[in-house]
């Protein structure tokens, strides 16, 4: 294979052979510009909904991020998660979407097996998960603490697995420093899967703790009151 058919993609490392893959066809600023509009506008229907139904601004936002994650982890990496071994050489809107993704991380782009499995999981479950919790919280479900936990404990560990694998590869999949496709694309956006998770985590431990110590004090108060 000649050095033409190598190096005729943008993804690093630049001996990567990636013999289907074409340009995409819609520029950079079209694809963002697409996909965060729709994430605003689930965004404010979500919150609009929410407000609604009399929820703080604190659970309008958590309702906001449970409702544009699912939709992030069933649409977009569960068409990765279904068609990695073809989307290089695709034009749709998510391949090149995922093409764009792989300048930050190539292991998109190669069909890499940690990537694809944990894609993977993060679109079964971890999407259908944010779906469930955000229900949960529209019928006031006792169940909402509970599934916030699972869901943000799942996507903590994904990304930490997922941005860990990386460090140890030395960061070979991506142009080191890149402004865009290593700050943004990288770190800036997988950040959100490490900050806001922990947050949700420590909220829904709270909750579940303060709930148990209330059932607690009432088990203790009525044992107190058999006992006289």
């Amino acid at each position: 294979m000649g050095a033409d058919s190598i190096l005729k993609h943008p993804y690093f490392p630049r001996d990567l052979s990636i013999p289907h893959y074409k340009p995409n066809k819609v520029s950079i600023q079209e694809l963002l510009g697409i996909f965060f509009s729709l994430v605003l506008i689930v965004f404010i229907i979500t919150w609009i909904y929410s407000t609604k139904k009399k929820f703080s601004v604190g659970y309008r936002l958590l309702l906001c991020w449970f409702t544009i994650c699912g939709f992030i982890h069933t649409i977009l990496e569960g068409y990765f998660a279904f068609n990695n071994s073809t989307l290089a050489g695709g034009s749709s809107y998510l391949a090149e979407m995922c093409k764009v993704c792989g300048k930050g991380d190539s292991r998109y782009i190669t069909s890499d097996t940690f990537t694809v499995c944990m894609e993977g999981i993060t679109a079964v479950i971890d999407g259908p998960l944010c779906f469930l919790t955000v229900a949960a919280y529209l019928t006031n479900s006792p169940y909402r603490y509970v599934l916030q936990l699972i869901v943000s404990l799942c996507q903590l560990y994904g990304d930490t697995l997922y941005l860990l694998t990386e460090v140890k590869d030395n960061f070979i999949h991506s142009e080191l420093y890149h402004p865009l496709h290593f700050w943004f694309y990288f770190l800036f956006l997988n950040s959100f899967w490490i900050i806001v998770p922990l947050i949700m985590i420590c909220h829904a431990v709270s909750k579940i703790i303060t709930s148990q110590c209330t059932s607690d004090s009432r088990h203790n108060n009525r044992n107190q009151k058999k006992s006289r």
